[in-house]
């Protein structure tokens, strides 16, 4: 393999590597006082390619997908649509008091009643149905500025309360676009996945029971 074909494929590792800005979802997990669950997703983001002085910004999110299991969201915003009682929109509606009992989705990391800025796509409305998440729906910052820029290496976007009944395993698909801040290129590092959720008791105890087998046959 000649040297000049060898160079020139670690220069573009090198570049792979350096525009990894983004590095996949968390959820972090709080139980509220009234039991219910709350997750809060986050995209996280390291400074790998990053100019000195610039910040990530985040643009949009789209294509959210099931993988497996089901969402469960709980919602208690007073919006009402085609017999759904609430909506994604993270500022519609819902008190103070009421934000961290809903489930929302942000473009800004934000989830107050003015200036949060997220508005949805179509893929909200599969059939009129306002609550539906899962038809490629996404969500992007319509009042694009500083609220949408990604500090501590992360970005809130989603938060999802569910019932302690319904607090299975749920993963999804998200796909998002960023870009560096002052500059016009957007970045699409394609569809990463996130989980929510625990698993049954039952589950658990077939785990336990598989990894037992598995060193007995060792």
């Amino acid at each position: 393999m000649n040297a000049f074909f060898v160079s020139s494929v670690a220069a573009l590792v090198a570049a792979s590597a350096a525009s990894a800005g983004f590095t996949g979802f968390s959820a972090d997990r709080v139980v509220l006082s009234n039991g219910n669950i709350q997750y809060k997703v986050y995209a996280n983001f390291n400074d790998v390619g990053l100019p000195a002085g610039q910040s990530w910004v985040f643009l949009n999110a789209y294509s959210h997908a099931t993988v497996s299991g089901t969402m469960n969201a709980v919602h208690q915003d007073f919006f009402t649509a085609d017999g759904e009682v609430g909506t994604w929109q993270a500022g519609s509606s819902v008190s103070a008091a009421d934000r961290d009992f809903d489930s929302w989705v942000t473009a800004s990391g934000l989830a107050t009643s003015s200036g949060w800025g997220t508005a949805l796509d179509p893929g909200f409305t599969n059939g009129g149905t306002v609550l539906d998440i899962n038809n490629g729906a996404g969500w992007y910052d319509a009042t694009p500025g500083t609220a949408n820029t990604v500090t501590g290496g992360r970005m809130l976007m989603a938060q999802i309360v569910r019932t302690a009944a319904n607090d299975s395993i749920y993963t999804a698909n998200l796909s998002i676009t960023y870009k560096v801040s002052n500059t016009s290129v957007p970045i699409q590092p394609g569809a990463f996945q996130y989980t929510i959720g625990v698993p049954a008791p039952g589950a658990v105890a077939l785990a336990g029971l598989a990894g037992l087998t598995g060193r007995r046959r060792r």
